[in-house]
């Protein structure tokens, strides 16, 4: 059988595995002619409507208006969507390679968090496994290719705080109310925030061919609400420091379906970042579980 708090990490590590769809599904449908504000728009507008039809109980509504649930949406339009559009910045000056590694910093952010706000320090054995993990990420993405810009560099940095924001306070918010309406709370706001891009340039792209509508029901099934629900899922068992650290196995997965699918090649020092990142995921696994970690039977889906 197996143990509770390996069923967490595998939960994250899946999360972080399907996060890592996203960067294919986006290069196909702005291949199609989609804006970047165009597919996000959609991404989380289907995202919403898949999850309607499981919403259907008073408890389910009740928890999306309730202020742990509101704080999710507030949070979620505000930080996530944050992070996402300054992440695309990032992308414009630097570079996708130096833009990944700087968003990959946002789980120091948690961690300070979790220390400072949730007075949870983190061990030894995490800061090492963070260390590596981040190691392994500037070595995915293949130094040689940088372009240093401090602008972006800025950029960068407010991808990762923002984000490290959203997944602190999402991680202590959804304490308090289902994984189905914390899930529901974070697309809902992601949404909102994108139509409002939308709705500022006054103009939409609408996916009309197949194989773009196919990208959109992937990029918002496989890289939104599977991800999302997963990594929620894991916090029952483990700290959000923890699964914060493993989501960084997506880069790996973003880097295979490349070589699959986009016929890129692999580098000595890519090969070299996926080795380090394992090895630090393994470190941050073989961590004691701190205590008070992991949902409540309260919170659990019904």
């Amino acid at each position: 059988m197996i143990k509770p708090m390996n069923v967490g990490i595998l939960l994250a590590i899946l999360s972080g595995a399907l996060y890592g769809t996203l960067g294919i599904f986006g290069v196909y449908l702005l291949q199609e002619g989609l804006e970047i504000s165009d597919f996000l728009f959609w991404r989380f507008l289907l995202a919403v409507i898949l999850l309607l039809p499981f919403l259907l109980k008073k408890t389910y509504w009740r928890d999306i208006f309730s202020k742990p649930g509101l704080v999710i949406i507030l949070v979620s339009s505000i930080f996530y969507g944050g992070a996402t559009s300054f992440y695309f910045y990032a992308i414009e000056d630097i570079g996708t390679g130096l833009a990944m590694v700087l968003f990959y910093c946002y789980p120091i952010f948690v961690v300070l968090l979790n220390w400072l706000h949730g007075k949870n320090p983190p061990s030894k054995m995490t800061l090492i496994g963070l260390f590596v993990v981040l190691l392994g990420a500037l070595l995915l993405s293949d130094p040689n290719q940088w372009n240093v810009s401090l602008e972006g560099i800025g950029w960068g940095a407010l991808c990762a705080f923002g984000f490290g924001v959203y997944f602190y306070t999402s991680q202590c918010a959804i304490r308090g109310i289902s994984i189905l309406s914390g899930t529901f709370c974070i697309c809902f706001g992601n949404f909102l925030i994108f139509a409002l891009l939308v709705l500022l340039k006054q103009n939409l792209t609408i996916p009309s061919s197949l194989w773009a509508l196919g990208n959109v029901t992937g990029i918002s099934i496989l890289a939104t609400l599977l991800p999302i629900y997963f990594v929620f899922l894991s916090l029952r068992t483990i700290d959000g420091t923890k699964a914060s650290i493993l989501s960084v196995f997506e880069p790996i997965v973003t880097i295979v379906l490349g070589i699959i699918f986009l016929n890129e090649t692999i580098t000595s020092f890519q090969y070299l970042g996926v080795f380090i990142i394992l090895a630090g995921v393994y470190l941050v696994q073989s961590c004691k579980k701190p205590k008070n970690v992991g949902l409540s039977e309260s919170v659990m889906p019904s």
